[in-house]
């Protein structure tokens, strides 16, 4: 008899290539993917990071009561079933099956014990991805993981608890992994890790992320490279000129500094101070000819003075970022900082999103209105879901384009767009050539 599963994911990146390993599992033995209302299972991966994000679960697994009722297991997988365990059963009896971060290979055999009786199964014994399927949510682009965990212990950050110490894949196998995505159609190729900067370190004695991007170069001309997350105490002068000297890597860098106060970035254990920051900022524009560089910035921090906060804003003044993804500080049980209190007022949290917010905004709209008159090699996602009569592409330097929709399908195409105009995150665009 057909099975069938379907699937949840909250969170970043990591949690969706997740969920394209454990359907690429499901589907080698014989499970078909479908929505909640008819599946036979129904697996949610989760993240908890965010506050936000583990009442959003407890919310979704509420309204799966009824599809309980009619005889579907109901699994809980990824970092906050690595973090509750136990506990969250405890909360949610419905739940069958609660599987951490590095049990999601055994997913089959997990669902055929959980229909028997509820299972929990959080060992952190070791994660190998060789050989593993993945079901590609789409086929011109992929992500391939070649950190798992992480060493740094930022301490607000509960990501090393729940996924583990760092631990790199071997260059063979992500060359092997990237070469069967590139012969399945695959246009980009996104390389993954809480730190790809310290990329073969523990296991080799040295960064060997430069040199990764350089033979994934060589090896497959044409395919365009992407990486995240870069750390900034990590971030060097032989990664810079690797994405300068590869034609293959694209002008786009994700760099989160955080904070922009020394203090702030002592206690948040980041490893690097603001003028380090700026220097490898300013050292990425010179290298990189027309880079974008992005970031991540934290408001509210424990202990957050504003002077403190007005250095954040001169620093991102400074780095003239093209994109920031900012949020409010929220402490997280199990990491140093939610020991410190959550100490500065909503308030005060408020008014100062709302003032940086205010500033990366302008810095974004700038930026692209920069675009405006020049033309860019941009990759076809498919069609735009604000206009369905224009396709929306990503420029190399990662910024959304939009264009005319032809009758042609192009999407994972690459193409040469004429940038016309700038709203306020996005571009508009003619359509010059197709690439290929």
């Amino acid at each position: 008899m057909e099975r069938k599963f379907a699937l949840l994911t909250f969170g970043c990146q990591m949690n969706i290539h997740d969920s394209e390993r454990v359907a690429g599992l499901l589907e080698r033995e014989g499970w078909v993917e479908t929505e909640p209302e008819s599946a036979d299972a129904v697996i949610l991966i989760t993240c908890c990071v965010r506050e936000s994000a583990e009442r959003k679960l407890y919310a979704r697994l509420a309204g799966l009561r009824t599809v309980k009722e009619k005889g579907a297991v109901i699994a809980v997988g990824g970092c906050l079933a690595q973090k509750e365990g136990e506990r969250l059963r405890e909360r949610a009896p419905h739940v069958d099956l609660v599987f951490g971060t590095h049990r999601y290979p055994g997913i089959a055999s997990l669902l055929e014990k959980a229909a028997r009786g509820a299972v929990c199964s959080t060992s952190m014994d070791g994660l190998s991805l060789r050989g593993l399927p993945c079901r590609k949510r789409e086929g011109f682009r992929c992500w391939v993981t070649i950190t798992n965990g992480c060493d740094n212990f930022c301490t607000y950050c509960v990501v090393p608890y729940v996924r583990g110490r760092e631990m790199s894949r071997p260059l063979e196998e992500v060359l092997e992994e990237v070469g069967a995505h590139v012969a399945g159609g695959a246009r980009e190729v996104n390389l993954l890790g809480q730190n790809v900067d310290s990329y073969r370190r523990k296991e080799e004695g040295r960064s060997r992320f430069a040199d990764l991007l350089r033979i994934l170069g060589s090896s497959f001309p044409g395919v365009w490279l992407r990486f995240t997350t870069s750390h900034p105490r990590d971030f060097d002068l032989e990664v810079m000129r690797a994405i300068a000297e590869t034609p293959g890597v694209c002008e786009y860098v994700h760099l989160p500094v955080q904070a922009g106060s020394d203090r702030v970035l002592e206690a948040m254990g980041r490893g690097y101070g603001r003028d380090e920051y700026l220097e490898k900022a300013l050292a990425l524009r010179r290298e990189v000819v027309d880079v974008a560089l992005s970031t991540d910035i934290m408001v509210g921090f424990p202990g957050e003075s504003e002077e403190d906060f007005l250095a954040t804003l001169e620093l991102v003044e400074a780095c003239r970022f093209e994109t920031a993804y900012t949020f409010v500080f929220n402490p997280r049980p199990g990491t140093p900082a939610a020991l410190l209190g959550d100490d500065v007022p909503p308030e005060v949290k408020r008014d100062r999103m709302a003032r940086l917010t205010e500033l990366t905004r302008r810095l974004t709209a700038q930026a692209l209105l920069a675009e405006v008159g020049r033309e860019r090699e941009a990759l076809v996602h498919g069609p735009s879901r604000r206009d369905s009569g224009f396709w929306v592409a990503r420029t190399r330097k990662n910024f959304p384009v939009h264009f005319q929709r032809s009758v042609e399908d192009l999407t994972g195409r690459l193409v040469r767009v004429r940038v016309t105009g700038a709203g306020s995150w996005s571009l508009r665009g003619r359509l010059v050539e197709v690439l290929g």
